[in-house]
């Protein structure tokens, strides 16, 4: 898979901003990359608690600092879909350094960042795909 130098950049930029973070919570990010520059809509919930409604526009972020499931609905134009960007169990062990889970979210789906890999990896298609 080819990254494109902008992502690679804001990849960079973003491990380096979270290299002190604390090591007991996690952060979840998520990086709109979606065509025709489409506003990603995201409405997260963790641990019971509504975290919100954002609208991350394109080749723009936002993170979410949890230590509990974190489960988002997310919508650009007609497509939808709800998704765990961040299990305990599951995550802990492969997202990126500095405790954070770097999510690109595109027009097939969403893409994590495997620490392991050192690469994106899809993750979650679009319902319907």
């Amino acid at each position: 898979m080819n990254t494109p130098p902008s992502f690679s950049l804001f990849l960079l930029l973003t491990v380096l901003s979270f290299a002190g973070s604390s090591m007991a919570d996690y952060k979840a990010n998520v990086f709109n990359n979606l065509p025709g520059n489409a506003n990603l809509t995201v409405h997260c919930k963790s641990a019971g608690s509504d975290l919100g409604t954002q609208t991350i526009t394109y080749l723009h972020d936002f993170s979410w600092t949890i230590n509990n499931l974190l489960n988002c609905d997310m919508s650009w134009g007609n497509v939808k879909g709800n998704f765990d960007i961040f299990d305990p169990k599951r995550d802990a062990s492969r997202c990126a350094y500095g405790n954070t889970c770097f999510w690109v979210v595109k027009q097939d789906g969403l893409y994590l960042f495997i620490k392991e890999h050192k690469r994106l990896e899809l993750q979650f298609k679009w319902p319907g795909n």
